[in-house]
């Protein structure tokens, strides 16, 4: 097979999706400069992606219209378990937990309930889980022999109506961005920390990139690749901005590792955006108690109720006792919110509709709402896929 040509790409952002774009990219040859607002460790509600929780479990459905997520997920999965095995295999006497730590990324169990059957749930026999054979160590728990558990034992929520169980991959977001934004500066990629102007629309940017480029003395380059995730709402045409939306999230970060990854969705007693969910921030000693997602809340302030829920939910349920004190507490270290980049229709991986702008090819990878971080592999081999198949004319 005849080898691409190498291109030079800007990637505008420098979140999940920006940086494993501008991986995917570097490790096909190509050259990657970066140009972001914020970069790993940063901490701004503007900057999306050291707010996730996060595990790897897809929200794609069975239908065909989820086609695309299914294989944009399961290729992550797949990259993730061999980005593991090889960090591993090469330690070089590192234990697990000091290899993860330096990756912020580790296997960890997951148990994933439903207190209300929806299609996911049908036949309670794993049917409507789709990615039952994509990931490791898969099964349907047996809800009636785990609910009558014995001191020591493994418990489930009392309300649950179905369960799975499977082998996930935990991480720990500042950890893992940080850790991804030295393996590209390592590969070559260029970084250049600023602003650029969004009061112009797409060609405004782009013109704005450019000067940004010239300014660092880079006279060319072939494509530009939009990861601004809801940013993007201030420069698209009408038609796309609208598209975006918030989906605010609250969660605790608390002292300790939990077990495994825990999820339980379709709540009683609960406001319809509310679910729990427990985290484990792999070799960092901390945990993620979550959650809610609120669609168009653009709200930065915590809310106490909300931490009242988690906290509740966490208890009434035994979702993580592993972490809770003698007096029956966690320890809290702080309170987050974030808000995860929604958009109708899905993300939006693919070539702008109109040609070059300023001779520059456009390509989009945004709106992933809370799936950057597990789709973000098989979105960024798109995006190298379109850009080999674009041409230099």
């Amino acid at each position: 097979m005849a080898q691409a040509a190498k291109r030079h790409v800007l990637v505008l952002g420098a979140g999940i999706p920006g940086l494993q774009t501008s991986l995917s990219l570097l490790q096909r040859g190509h050259c990657v400069t970066i140009i972001a607002a914020h970069t790993p460790g940063d901490l701004s509600p503007a900057y999306t992606s050291p707010w996730a929780g996060g595990h790897w479990r897809s929200h794609a459905g069975t239908s065909s219209s989820d086609a695309k997520l299914r294989s944009y997920d399961s290729r992550t999965y797949q990259a993730w378990t061999q980005m593991l095995n090889n960090a591993h295999a090469n330690s070089e006497g590192k234990v697990k937990s000091e290899v993860e730590a330096e990756m912020g990324l580790g296997f960890r169990p997951a148990r994933y309930y439903w207190g209300k059957d929806i299609a996911e749930t049908e036949g309670r026999d794993g049917r409507g889980i789709w990615f039952r054979d994509v990931v490791d160590d898969f099964g349907v728990i047996d809800l009636e022999q785990q609910k009558e558990a014995t001191l020591g034992e493994e418990k489930v929520p009392d309300a649950a109506v179905m369960g799975i169980k499977y082998k996930s991959i935990c991480f720990d977001p500042p950890k893992y961005l940080l850790y991804l934004f030295k393996v590209v500066q390592d590969l070559g990629a260029k970084v250049i920390k600023t602003s650029v102007d969004t009061n112009s629309g797409l060609a405004g940017v782009v013109s704005s990139c450019i000067a940004v480029l010239r300014k660092e003395g880079i006279d060319e380059a072939f494509a530009i690749v939009n990861c601004t995730g809801l940013a993007a709402r201030h420069f698209l045409e009408k038609a796309e901005a609208e598209k975006l939306f918030p989906i605010r999230g609250q969660t605790i970060l608390v002292q300790g590792e939990a077990e495994m990854t825990r999820t339980f969705v379709g709540l009683p007693d609960a406001p319809e955006s509310d679910m729990l969910y427990v985290v484990p921030r792999p070799g960092s000693g901390s945990t993620i108690l979550g959650g809610c997602k609120q669609i168009g809340n653009w709200g930065e302030e915590v809310n106490v109720d909300i931490n009242q829920r988690i906290l509740a939910g966490m208890k009434r349920f035994g979702l993580c006792d592993e972490l809770r004190g003698y007096d029956g507490e966690f320890e809290v270290l702080s309170y987050q919110v974030g808000f995860r980049p929604g958009r109708k229709g899905g993300p939006r991986v693919e070539a702008e509709g109109k040609g070059k702008i300023e001779g520059l090819w456009i390509l989009h990878n945004y709106g992933h709402s809370g799936a950057g971080y597990q789709n973000s592999f098989g979105c960024a081999e798109e995006v190298v896929r379109l850009i080999q198949s674009l041409s230099t004319v």
